[in-house]
């Protein structure tokens, strides 16, 4: 017992939750199972909170894309199953007045046989040790660049070299026949025997983040002074389409949980001169995580255009992909529930359940003691 007078006699008084001593305390089968059932309750309502601090959602904002000068990566992986990959070239022109030709820095290219199983690596356009035969008199041998710009070392000893040189004069490649470097290794042979073969293209290529459109063609694109034409010649193979199938297109770094809406896209080409235009608009992303990273990337709508036959227009057949950048940007901050936001929401259903099911409790006990007593008395039948 606390003595009267002291200071826990004091704190005592200050106590809110009075006792009640078991001698005047009556349990009820109702009060049983209405317990049962507030428990149970409170047990769901606190694992459901639980599992509501666990998650972390993603809160999205919109705001105004202020960055400038930027780059950005298209991620590209297609499928041309009837298109040889020694025929195909990759173009980019943008708004900003920039065109970039036959980007395969970081795009390979697969060859495909016509049932789809892989070839090898196409490896036109890529550096290799060209077979040089033996110069006259004993020193060694420089070939001819047949007028083309040469390159530092002043000799073009492969097709390739004569190639690269034509094309910095600006010249097409119309006859490699009689180039002895492209007759020596086959050149126009390897070519013609790719007919009938399918090319997958993948990798990325890096562009300005402004309009513009990324194009897939047949032929080459040649540099004449300020302006860009685009050739194919007729030593190329001419039974081709540009049927595809797109595994994936996306621009810039991917995050999880994204979706790209062209992604699995396959369509068939009835013509040789099907053209096919897919235009896209771009908004800007980023991600900011828990841990502090931040991922910028990018998100796009999609819609196509189909044309069966380009003849009539004079327009280029091939594989088109417009992209439109869009003023805006989204920006997705991950957010979790804070501990002390779970501990206030547990105490208030386990607060708020036991006062509701003690409400009810006392109502039914009430409600049996009334009848009980009217039932003692006689007033009740």
């Amino acid at each position: 017992m606390v003595r009267p007078g002291s200071l826990a006699a004091r704190f005592q008084s200050l106590d809110a939750y009075a006792k009640t001593l078991d001698d005047f305390s009556v349990k009820t089968l109702s009060g049983g199972i209405l317990t049962i059932v507030a428990s149970i309750a409170i047990a769901l309502l606190v694992g459901h909170e639980f599992l509501a601090y666990r998650r972390v959602d993603m809160v999205a904002e919109l705001v105004v894309d202020g960055e400038r000068m930027e780059k950005m990566h298209i991620n590209l992986d297609v499928t041309f199953p009837r298109a040889p990959c020694m025929l195909l070239g990759l173009d980019v022109m943008d708004s900003s007045g920039e065109q970039q030709v036959n980007l395969f820095q970081h795009v390979a290219k697969t060859r495909l046989s016509k049932d789809g199983s892989v070839i090898g690596l196409d490896q036109a356009g890529k550096p290799t040790v060209a077979v040089v035969p033996a110069g006259k008199d004993g020193k060694p041998y420089c070939g001819s660049c047949y007028g083309g710009v040469a390159p530092e070392g002043g000799c073009c000893n492969s097709c390739d070299d004569v190639h690269q040189a034509y094309k910095r004069r600006g010249w097409a490649f119309t006859d490699p026949d009689s180039i002895e470097q492209c007759v020596r290794e086959g050149y126009v042979k390897h070519m013609q025997e790719q007919a009938g073969e399918g090319c997958r293209m993948h990798g990325f290529i890096e562009v300005n983040k402004v309009t513009g459109n990324a194009q897939i063609l047949a032929g080459e694109s040649i540099k004449h002074g300020s302006e860009y034409m685009h050739t194919y010649y007729d030593y190329m193979p001419h039974d081709y389409d540009f049927s595809h199938t797109i595994h994936r297109l996306s621009f810039g770094d991917e995050f999880s949980a994204q979706t790209n809406p062209l992604d699995g896209v396959s369509k068939k080409a009835h013509s040789v001169r099907a053209q096919f235009q897919y235009f896209t608009k771009i908004v800007g992303s980023e991600i900011r995580y828990l841990n502090g990273t931040v991922l910028r990337s990018n998100q796009y709508s999609a819609t196509e255009f189909v044309k069966g036959d380009v003849t009539a227009s004079r327009r280029t057949p091939g594989f088109f992909v417009m992209f439109d950048i869009s003023p805006m940007r989204v920006i997705y901050t991950e957010h979790k529930r804070s501990l002390p936001s779970f501990l206030t929401s547990v105490c208030a259903i386990v607060g708020g359940i036991f006062t509701v099911a003690r409400l009810i409790d006392g109502f039914v006990f009430r409600t049996e003691r009334a009848l009980q007593l009217k039932r003692e008395s006689g007033k009740l039948a």
